[in-house]
């Protein structure tokens, strides 16, 4: 068996999607903080990752990333 886990593909995701993907990984984020029982605290880093990306995409949409301004840096941000 592969591991697919190594393979990577593109993702396309309009701007509109990429508000929506903030959102709920903000709720998600909120609900790994507060222990709820909908969300695992083994994913508390790779949610903070994947935040940090849509946030990257959603500023970069809308012409506010700060120059210089990485996934990396705002990850460090918000972990």
């Amino acid at each position: 068996m592969r591991n697919q886990t190594l393979e990577t593909k593109t993702m396309e995701i309009s701007e509109a999607d990429s508000l929506v993907l903030w959102r709920a990984l903000q709720m998600y984020q909120n609900g790994i903080l507060s222990n709820s029982s909908m969300a695992y605290q083994d994913d508390a880093d790779r949610t903070d990752w994947l935040l940090a990306e849509v946030i990257h995409k959603s500023c970069d949409f809308a012409g506010t990333l700060d120059e210089g301004e990485s996934i990396k840096s705002i990850y460090e941000r918000i972990a």
